[in-house]
């Protein structure tokens, strides 16, 4: 089986020869932690994160200035963005209106290594409809791979591949949000954008009328079911 394309860079000889240029270089410090340690123990790290995009660009994959040299604790904590040790499975709710966010908030944060349970983009990747237009009869298939998505997160421990999980939702109601929460061990990320903000979102972003009615119509009953503590 090849190799991932960016696993694939790391055994490179001239990645190599500059990884062990750039410990030498840092005189065992940590650039993080600013401890010292045997360079054998060093790790280094992208700046800016490697992508299929951008792993074939000499100026960012073979930059010394966007390799920092890291210990091993830093660039775990690092790569988990959070603050999480090795092993530890993080699980993020991000919840919120429709048209508040939430996806955009994700793709932000998220390391190609994570999970993201979107129900709006498993919807899309299993039929040729566009993002807001669900038919009901691939509505339980979308739901069926949600639920086996979810099931995979809830019953995951430290050895697996993947790193964090991001369950995006609206979950209006504090009781459904909070047994979500316990039940999956999540920290809840709220995208606190109001609704009058939604509103103008979904009207700048959808020209279709019939569209623009059901996305405000659901903003409206978020609104509408929102409850805090």
């Amino acid at each position: 089986m090849a190799l991932d394309p960016i696993h694939a860079f790391y055994c490179r000889k001239d990645y190599l020869t500059l990884a062990q240029a750039c410990k030498i270089k840092s005189g065992g410090v940590c650039a993080r932690c600013g401890g010292i340690f045997d360079i054998s123990g060093l790790r280094p790290h992208h700046k800016i994160e490697l992508t299929l995009d951008n792993v074939d660009d000499p100026k960012i994959a073979l930059n010394q200035d966007n390799i920092e040299v890291l210990c091993h604790d830093c660039h775990n904590a690092t790569h988990r963005r959070f603050g999480s040790v090795v092993g530890t499975k993080r699980v993020y709710l991000v919840h919120g209106s429709p048209s508040s966010g939430k996806t955009t908030y994700v793709e932000s944060v998220a390391t190609r290594n994570d999970v993201i349970v979107d129900l709006d983009k498993i919807h899309r990747s299993i039929c040729i409809c566009g993002l807001y237009d669900k038919p009901d009869a691939t509505k339980q298939i979308a739901f069926d791979i949600r639920n086996l998505l979810l099931d995979k997160i809830y019953h995951a421990g430290p050895r697996r591949k993947w790193q964090d999980a991001y369950i995006i939702g609206t979950f209006p109601d504090v009781y459904d949000r909070e047994r979500f929460i316990a039940e999956y061990n999540a920290e809840p990320i709220h995208i606190a954008t109001p609704r009058e903000e939604c509103i103008r979102r979904a009207q700048e972003d959808l020209q279709r009328g019939a569209v623009l009615d059901m996305v405000l119509g659901w903003i409206d009953n978020y609104w509408k079911n929102y409850s805090e503590r």
